[in-house]
């Protein structure tokens, strides 16, 4: 067998040269080995990462303005006028209705 010839503008004859090595893939192939170890990390990460974000959504968007409200309530609540209101109304069944005047 001959050795082929430094490569030049001359092409080498097909009986001279050793054929080219194969062209790579279009696909590159899929990584098989811990395939399900590393896709059940991914999920995982993401949703201990979701839940987290759900969290602290719900903390911040819902549950620090619900506080603030019952802050608010009572702070400025009357109970005793609602209490006397309802009395009156007679709401409450061991309180007697005072008479009208």
């Amino acid at each position: 067998m001959s050795t082929c010839v430094k490569p030049s503008a001359v092409v080498c004859p097909p009986r001279d040269c050793p054929p080219p090595p194969p062209k790579p893939p279009c696909l590159v192939k899929p990584v098989m080995r811990g395939l399900h170890w590393a896709q059940t990390k991914r999920i995982l990460s993401q949703a201990i990462l979701l839940s987290i974000l759900s969290g602290a959504s719900v903390y911040f968007f819902i549950g620090l303005p619900r506080r603030q409200k019952y802050r608010e309530f009572y702070a400025k609540g009357e109970f005793e006028d609602w209490a006397d209101e309802m009395a009156r109304k007679g709401l409450f069944q061991s309180v007697p209705i005072p008479p009208q005047k």
